[in-house]
């Protein structure tokens, strides 16, 4: 296999324009060769050490784009940096409890697995057979004894849980742009007003932008929406896809816990030079773009999710597209042609026939964009997007026959 910008080839020689990019991590595309040189830079240097002087200039670097950033702590993987984030809140606060909201994805732990928006006198996660975000093998009780699960964009039932539980409510844990629920935005004037809810309450504020940092501009959604929240758990676009890197950033009272030793976050790979290598040249070349990058790939990316959009109605299928200008979020209405039966079995086959016909999109029907898409890329995804409609007209035909 093989890459280069927008494009991979698969063993057979069969090219593929990548819209998948590794569930967003994958911001610059394949083979950026400035990308390459940073992390073969360290390599040759160091790339077993505990400290090194790329993870200060990574930090600064955060803290540089990132509004609510003026310390960074690093570690591996967005479950990791949710976790941590929670451990500070829970120390800064003295508090126990969180507070996250239906449909929003905080990792795989088992404090953030499953349940359902139950009473909201007393929201614990309503647990359930069947519940498709649960997992077998969590702890028992950990969900009940954790969190309150809300309903998102409702400030009314977070202000009348935070009126009844907020001495008990350490944190308020959110995707500012609710990506993993459809990219579903925030109302107007919802976040300001969990801002001022978390701050009446000395609950502290977690955005969770392991997507959209990074990828929704340099500064990641709190700065494009003006809501800066007390902690920032980052991920993804962030390392440039081909390491795993996350981190904790937030403001230096709550973020000095760590620099105090009094929470502790142990983790061989902490910082990992190839790690921040991979971060440092991530961010370098996003600031040297300054910020056309990222206005040329929503341009690109908005041809494509028009293209996308214009042949499904073509072929006869309403679709909608979510999300946000470097991630579009495609649904199939439920009064298309899969009338009477679940969305679920039409995006099954548009992705098939999506990969069948040389386009690589998200398993999630997300269409992640990168800095190296062209016109040639608009161009290959308009020749494969008609051919794409036409076999999943025939497999469902098929399949209602």
């Amino acid at each position: 296999m093989k890459g280069r910008g927008s494009r991979v080839w698969d063993l057979d020689g069969n090219e593929y324009l990548d819209l998948c990019g590794k569930f967003g991590a994958n911001i610059l595309g394949h083979n950026d060769e400035r990308y390459v040189e940073g992390i073969a830079g360290t390599l040759r240097e160091i790339s077993a050490a505990n400290l090194g002087t790329a993870e200060c200039e990574t930090a600064e670097l955060i803290c540089a784009f990132v509004p609510g950033a003026e310390m960074v702590r690093f570690s591996l993987s967005g479950t990791d940096a949710v976790q941590n984030a929670l451990r500070l809140a829970r120390a800064h606060t003295g508090k126990n409890r969180f507070i996250r909201f239906h449909t929003h994805y905080h990792g795989s732990a088992d404090n953030l697995l499953g349940g359902a928006v139950g009473d909201l006198a007393h929201p614990v996660p309503r647990e359930f057979p069947g519940d498709a975000a649960d997992t077998l093998g969590k702890a028992r009780d950990v969900l009940r004894d954790q969190s309150f699960l809300l309903p998102w964009n409702d400030a009314e039932a977070l202000a009348r849980v935070l009126d009844a539980h907020g001495d008990d409510v350490a944190a308020v844990l959110m995707e500012p742009v609710c990506m993993n629920g459809g990219g579903v935005w925030p109302a107007p004037g919802y976040l300001e007003n969990v801002r001022r809810l978390c701050d009446a309450h000395g609950a502290l504020l977690v955005f969770d932008e392991i997507i959209t940092g990074f990828r929704m501009g340099p500064g990641g959604a709190q700065e494009q929406l003006g809501v800066t929240p007390d902690l920032t758990t980052l991920g993804k676009a962030m390392a440039g896809g081909a390491l795993p890197v996350s981190a904790v950033a937030g403001s230096r009272e709550v973020m000095r816990l760590y620099e105090d030793r009094r929470v502790v976050h142990g983790g061989t790979f902490n910082g990992y030079p190839l790690g921040m290598a991979a971060v440092r040249s991530t961010l370098r070349i996003l600031r040297d773009s300054g910020g056309a990058g990222h206005l040329e790939m929503a341009k690109r990316l908005r041809g494509i999710t028009t293209a996308l959009l214009d042949a499904a109605e073509r072929h006869g299928f309403r679709l909608e597209m979510r999300g946000i200008d470097a991630c579009g979020i495609f649904h199939f209405a439920e009064d298309g042609p899969s009338r009477g039966r679940s969305q679920h079995l039409p995006l099954m086959l548009l992705g098939e026939a999506l990969a069948g016909h040389g386009i690589l999109a998200s398993n999630l029907n997300r269409l992640y964009g990168n800095l190296s898409l062209t016109p040639s890329d608009e161009e290959f995804f308009a020749q494969r997007i008609e051919d794409a409609f036409t076999s999943v007209r025939a497999s469902l035909r098929k399949l209602l026959a």
